[in-house]
């Protein structure tokens, strides 16, 4: 068993645990309001981190929560919370990819739109010249 060092007071590792990840939670939650403080990161996605940083600051008291649905599904309720916590992490994932592939587009029409201005002034350049 682990001991604090302050109270000689013992301390099962789960306790452990869910201290650090409280400790994690609430310090990844602090960097994501931050960014979007700044405005470096947009509301949707700080909204995604900031749900799975509670997740995670929230483990501790989730991981027992979550024992009589995990034992119906055959897992550990750690098993049921990482779970949750790489799902919500795969979402983000694919709302990147869409906003991505959404930019993309932007940017190939843009690109297009530039070409075909740039072919008009191109051919009023010509015709000023001819004249």
């Amino acid at each position: 068993m682990l001991r604090s060092s302050h109270y000689d007071i013992p301390m099962s590792p789960e306790i452990s645990q869910a201290i650090a990840a409280t400790c994690l939670g609430f310090a990844g939650g602090t960097l994501v309001i931050i960014l979007a403080r700044r405005q470096m990161l947009s509301f949707r996605y700080a909204a995604g981190w900031l749900v799975l940083l509670t997740l995670t600051a929230l483990s501790g008291i989730l991981i027992p929560a979550t024992r009589p649905l995990a034992e119906s599904l055959s897992t550990t309720p750690g098993v049921f919370v990482s779970g949750m916590a790489i799902l919500i992490l795969v979402l983000i994932c694919i709302q990147l990819s869409v906003s991505i592939s959404g930019l993309q587009k932007q940017i190939q029409k843009l690109a297009e739109e530039l070409a075909l201005r740039e072919i008009k002034t191109d051919k009023r350049a010509q015709q000023q010249d001819s004249q």
